[in-house]
């Protein structure tokens, strides 16, 4: 596994734990339009053996709510808006809403936005 950003210390070792390797959610899980207040975050690469048998990088979103949920994602569409809003932010404090959608092709996905309401 490799850490590619965080907002965690990469020094404490539970709170990594907690973002790459505990039970948790999966964003497309959560109710459309939940605001989710973030609290600790972090993309990584982590190793997946593919159906073909090879083993291939798989990039992950993790991140904890303020009341200690952990949710995570592997879509693309998420975790491009998710680092967008965490430059934007630039280390203040934030939170998203989870949005719903169907492509024009009809498959289902998930992506976020910046809970503006939040503060």
């Amino acid at each position: 596994m490799t850490i590619i950003q965080t907002n965690v210390d990469q020094n404490d070792k539970r709170a990594l734990y907690k973002l790459t390797k505990s039970s948790g959610l999966m964003a497309q899980d959560a109710p459309d339009g939940v605001s989710i207040p973030v609290s600790n975050w972090a993309l990584y690469s982590d190793p997946k053996e593919a159906r073909d048998g090879t083993i291939k990088d798989q990039t992950v979103l993790s991140f904890v709510s303020t009341d200690g949920s952990k949710y995570s994602t592997i879509s693309q569409t998420f975790i491009r808006e998710f680092t967008d809003i965490v430059g934007i932010m630039d280390g203040e404090s934030f939170a998203i809403l989870i949005r719903h959608g169907t492509t024009r092709g009809g498959k289902k996905f998930v992506t976020c936005e910046l809970d503006c309401d939040f503060a």
